[in-house]
């Protein structure tokens, strides 16, 4: 029986092994990585074997069967759970980070994005980053959705000037942000972008947004204050905010243009709409 038992916990551990050594394609350093295009000579991080390090550089370039390959992105898990790691340095040349690419960094508090980097879906969730600022030329994944969200540890979020888009779910479930700030260039925002952001008490939103999906569906809403600089507001749905924001919390308008917001439909539900100063 016992060795019956042997033989399979053998077997999956040999199937275990070949998945993983079948997951990458070549490894340097403490980095393994999976080619991207032969003819572009790309590769992207697919393993790091830096559970017990403190630090990452990344690579621009790497050697492998005699040829120098451009390093274009952090694959799908590609540092989990690197438990230790503090530090991640990116170098210019990452065009995209995949999703879970830094899921269970618990220590990573910090990243320097690259510019004009992609953020996938779920990018960098589940990391330890408590505050982050996003490049005005970052790029969101096809599905755009959740790249910012599940950061259980981030309190601050600034996205720089140049960006016109918050992807649908954008900080869901960022139960721990307190402040963030939206640039002028900010043209939409997408549906359900503050699901669960239950730490959150302050919205403003620049005069450039144009539309504005849902932004709460389920989970916890904590928004006292909706700061709103249109001197005519921008049409948006009855249901837009939850019944709790439209009863409590404190609509300030500019000055002179509280009866255009008390004629508008979405924000009429606000039982507190008061006039900046």
């Amino acid at each position: 029986m016992f060795r019956k038992i042997f033989q399979l916990l053998f077997v999956v551990l040999l199937w275990m092994t070949a998945t993983v050594a079948s997951a990458y394609d070549f490894k340097s350093g403490s980095l393994c990585y999976t080619i991207v295009s032969k003819s572009e000579r790309t590769v992207e991080v697919a393993y790091a074997n830096a559970r017990h390090a403190n630090k990452v550089v990344v690579p621009s370039e790497v050697n492998y069967d005699g040829k120098k390959w451009r390093v274009v992105g952090l694959g799908p898990d590609a540092f989990y759970d690197s438990v230790k790691l503090t530090e991640l340095v990116l170098p210019s040349s990452i065009k995209y980070i995949a999703g879970g690419a830094l899921e269970r960094c618990h220590e990573l508090k910090q990243i320097k994005l690259p510019s004009g980097v992609t953020l996938r879906t779920y990018a960098l969730r589940n990391s330890g980053i408590t505050s982050i600022r996003v490049p005005g030329n970052v790029k969101w994944g096809s599905r755009h959705i959740g790249q910012l969200s599940n950061l259980p540890k981030v309190t601050s979020i600034l996205l720089e000037e140049g960006i016109e888009s918050v992807p649908d779910a954008a900080f869901q479930f960022d139960a721990n942000l307190e402040y963030l700030t939206l640039p002028t260039s900010l043209r939409h925002i997408g549906r359900y972008a503050f699901v669960g952001c239950s730490a959150l008490t302050r919205l403003d939103i620049p005069v450039g947004v144009r539309t504005i999906g849902r932004l709460v569906d389920f989970g916890d809403c904590a928004l006292k204050e909706i700061h709103v600089h249109w001197q005519d507001p921008i049409q948006i749905a009855g249901n837009t905010f939850p019944k709790d924001t439209y009863m409590n919390a404190v609509l300030y308008v500019p000055r002179g243009s509280k009866g255009n917001y008390r004629a508008s439909v979405g924000w009429c539900r606000f039982k507190n709409i008061e006039e900046e100063t």
